[in-house]
């Protein structure tokens, strides 16, 4: 498909529901849009929250179906899983998806909320060499050593020196 034959000055819609007829119209479409963050406001468990996200799509018509590559990227807002901070990171991620163009509507949208759901880590961290809290007084040990004697979490500690 040539350059000319896709329309760069498209309105996208900010529900991501494109009119198949459309798109088989123009032959293909490349477009990009800044979507609001309130779509996707329960997508991260709280408190971690998506604050920015952009999309490039690209569609690409063929016989019977209509092949969709997505693009996404923002900023997030994260709490660290050690330290409780919250943090800011970018995140991108690409998916691919046929469409059949028999149907009326292709809703991007699910895609891009299940893709964006699957780029949630068990756990974030403000950095990989976070030293968390004391597990005494709570201070925050990236800040510096709080103090506190050391404790010896092993269950096992106190059957040391029983067994000979």
């Amino acid at each position: 498909m040539s350059e000319n034959s896709f329309y760069r000055d498209y309105d996208v819609p900010q529900d991501l529901q494109f009119r198949t007829a459309d798109i088989i119209r123009m032959g293909g479409l490349e477009c990009t849009a800044q979507l609001s963050p309130k779509y996707f406001q329960d997508v991260f468990e709280a408190p971690n929250k998506i604050t920015k996200v952009s999309v490039k799509l690209s569609f690409s018509v063929a016989t019977n179906e209509i092949l969709v590559r997505g693009e996404i990227a923002g900023k997030r807002q994260v709490q660290c899983a050690r330290c409780l901070k919250m943090t800011e990171q970018d995140f991108a991620e690409e998916f691919l998806e046929t469409y059949s163009n028999k149907a009326e509507i292709i809703d991007i949208m699910l895609q891009v909320r299940q893709t964006l759901a699957l780029t949630e880590d068990i756990r974030f961290l403000c950095k990989p060499d976070c030293k968390g809290l004391c597990p005494q007084c709570g201070q925050d040990l990236n800040d510096g050593p709080c103090g506190c004697k050391p404790v010896n979490l092993s269950p096992f500690a106190e059957l040391k020196g029983k067994f000979k």
